[in-house]
């Protein structure tokens, strides 16, 4: 399983890799299904059916929150419209830090993905200008507005709502981005077949994952991978659905119910069959990485619920 917190390395690799392979239209195309406005994926389309203005502010209240944003918006309703400052995209700003970090380099049009939302807000009547001047600092700003309603001027009042998310208030923990991975992970391996969907969760671990293989050179390849799932399993706030022995000549690794799965079952997603592959790629690559083998014992497509082994 890859965790919901590091989903954004995910989405910039993927992007990254369908560019590289079949060009920047194809990144486009992936944008345009992953935003479709269905209500099966990207929830905002229900929150703006059932809300309008207010449903796209209550929706973006709760991701930004989830994600540790910094943050402001104001919302005048009475007027129609929003106005959103991203002092620092917990997105973008997660890149830039792996790119000093382990060497990752942001997909040159990373923060274009943002604007695919577009369909969703004018699905319902709604428009949005978006100011991408300072996205290479992790920096944007952009107005929603309803048409029929706003007047071109924006004054904070007594209807005017704020919000101001504070990343050093806010804990990082979207689990939603587990539909966001899913999605992708099926889009790879549905329209352009197994053979790319295995190089792209390969090429992620080797990216990604480099701190992983660092350390394999300090403790040795188990311990290291075993620290990592941990970590994973820690960071989902799930350690109680994990049982791993280390005998230090092979390591075994038991899920009870795989976490992302749970979550998507709730949230009513159907779950990729290619989902499994996020957990079996991603661990026989580091297995790999790291000279040993690995083994996918057992894997329940209806759970996530699992059973793996490295071996010296």
């Amino acid at each position: 399983m890859i965790s919901c917190t590091e989903f954004i390395p995910a989405y910039n690799e993927l992007f990254k890799y369908l560019d590289e392979n079949f060009g920047r239209p194809e990144v486009e195309t992936f944008w345009t299904y992953l935003f479709a406005p269905t209500g099966k994926g990207i929830p905002l389309i229900n929150f703006l059916k059932k809300d309008g203005l207010r449903g796209a502010w209550d929706y973006w209240k709760g991701t930004l929150t989830e994600e540790a944003a910094d943050v402001v918006k104001y919302m005048n309703e009475e007027e129609g419209w929003i106005y959103s400052h991203m002092r620092y995209c917990p997105s973008k700003g997660r890149l830039l830090e792996l790119q000093k970090e382990i060497g990752i380099e942001p997909y040159y049009d990373y923060c274009g993905h943002c604007d695919y939302y577009r369909a969703a807000i004018e699905q319902v009547g709604l428009c949005w200008i978006r100011d991408h001047i300072d996205t290479d600092k992790a920096q944007c700003r952009s107005i929603l507005y309803d048409p029929k309603v706003f007047k071109g001027i924006m004054k904070i009042n007594d209807a005017t709502e704020t919000l101001v998310v504070d990343p050093k208030e806010a804990e990082y923990f979207h689990p939603d981005f587990h539909s966001s991975l899913n999605m992708g992970i099926d889009y790879i391996g549905r329209v352009h077949g197994f053979d790319h969907l295995e190089k792209y969760l390969a090429l992620y671990t080797e990216r990604v994952y480099k701190p992983v293989v660092e350390n394999m050179k300090k403790v040795g390849a188990l311990s290291a991978i075993e620290n990592k799932i941990r970590e994973t399993y820690k960071l989902e706030k799930a350690e109680g659905l994990l049982t791993v022995e280390n005998d230090g000549a092979a390591l075994t690794v038991k899920v009870e119910s795989c976490p992302a799965v749970t979550h998507l079952h709730k949230t009513g997603r159907e779950v990729s069959p290619f989902f499994r592959y996020t957990t079996e790629i991603v661990m026989a690559t580091l297995a790999e990485l790291g000279g040993v083998n690995f083994t996918m014992v057992s894997y329940d497509e209806a759970t996530g619920k699992s059973e793996y082994r490295f071996e010296i």
